[in-house]
């Protein structure tokens, strides 16, 4: 049976959530279901995180309540960055009051992991959906960058707090040979700021900083190849496209243990070396810039996103 699905995802299309929703998109298309971006469908999947939706989550929440009462149903809703545990208890009650309201008008909830599902429960999602997100699709590298002969540590994605760029800065300073480091990504919005404070932090530790700005398929490839060590940095991403990528590139990289960094080691064996202070990182990255094949190997077996969704999809039209 085909199933036509409206995709909602506001926002700009660098966006890591609009390139998820895009992502599934396509990944569903083998498995029978049509995707539109407009008019009459047999149910709607949304994605939701504040970021994209509003100047703040209680607007944010007001224009997806609006737009859940005219959009096809029933309606499917991805919730990114789940509130929980923020450093700022007010902001978390601020993003949590507003993720209820969005859980409130979905007929479905979808996370992207399973440490997500609890905090899905706990916005009042009764049986919240499990599906992993998609491995990257990669395409073939470009020249190699003009950093790719020297020593580098490397983060992929975008440049914004919390990501993990400043400890990655301290790894590089901690070891002898002085790595560069290399932020394989754009500055999001808003956050130049930070940008200038971590090429200060790395010409205080003597760490060069190579910042690449945004990179297309192409050469982001190229650069996530040329990295020495790949690293994973951020403990408290609640489900990473950056550690994902790298495993599409196949690069196992050192990933800080977080719960999803957890799942990711259990689903793919030994794809992540796993560190839980400064002395496992610099031990792992002694021994990776040793041993840079330990990093390398073949992309690791992924759930298929596509007949996730697909079967989701056919079993809330059924019902």
């Amino acid at each position: 049976m085909t199933v036509t699905v409206r995709v909602v995802a506001p926002g700009a299309s660098g966006h890591g959530v609009v390139r998820h929703a895009a992502a599934v998109a396509a990944a569903v298309v083998a498995d029978g279901v049509v995707p539109v971006g407009s008019g009459q469908a047999d149910l709607t999947h949304a994605q939701f995180t504040d970021a994209l939706w509003g100047a703040g989550v209680a607007a944010a929440a007001d224009a997806f309540v609006e737009q859940a009462e005219v959009l096809p149903r029933p309606l499917v809703v991805t919730l990114h960055d789940l509130p929980g545990a923020d450093p700022d208890p007010a902001r978390d009650v601020r993003r949590s009051a507003g993720y209820r309201r969005v859980v409130a008008v979905a007929d479905a909830v979808v996370v992207s992991a399973g440490h997500e599902a609890d905090k899905a429960r706990a916005l009042g999602a009764a049986d919240p959906v499990t599906l992993p997100l998609p491995l990257p699709v990669v395409v073939p590298a470009e020249q190699a960058p003009g950093w790719a002969r020297r020593p580098t540590l490397g983060v992929l994605g975008f440049v914004y707090p919390g990501k993990g760029h400043e400890a990655v800065i301290d790894a590089a300073a901690a070891h002898p040979d002085r790595p560069a480091v290399v932020a394989a990504g754009a500055v999001s919005d808003g956050h130049d700021e930070l940008a200038r404070s971590l090429a200060g932090h790395a010409r205080s530790r003597g760490v060069d900083w190579i910042l690449t700005g945004h990179l297309e398929p192409a050469a982001l490839a190229a650069a996530a190849a040329a990295v020495t060590v790949p690293v994973a940095p951020s403990r408290t991403v609640s489900a990473s496209g950056s550690l994902l990528a790298w495993l599409a590139h196949g690069r196992y990289p050192l990933a800080a243990a977080g719960a999803y960094a957890h799942e990711v080691d259990a689903a793919a064996p030994g794809a992540v070396a796993l560190y839980d202070d400064d002395t496992r990182r610099d031990a792992l990255v002694a021994d990776a810039l040793t041993r840079p094949g330990a990093t390398r190997g073949p992309v690791p077996d992924w759930p298929d996103a596509g007949a996730g969704h697909a079967a989701l999809y056919r079993r809330m039209v059924a019902r």
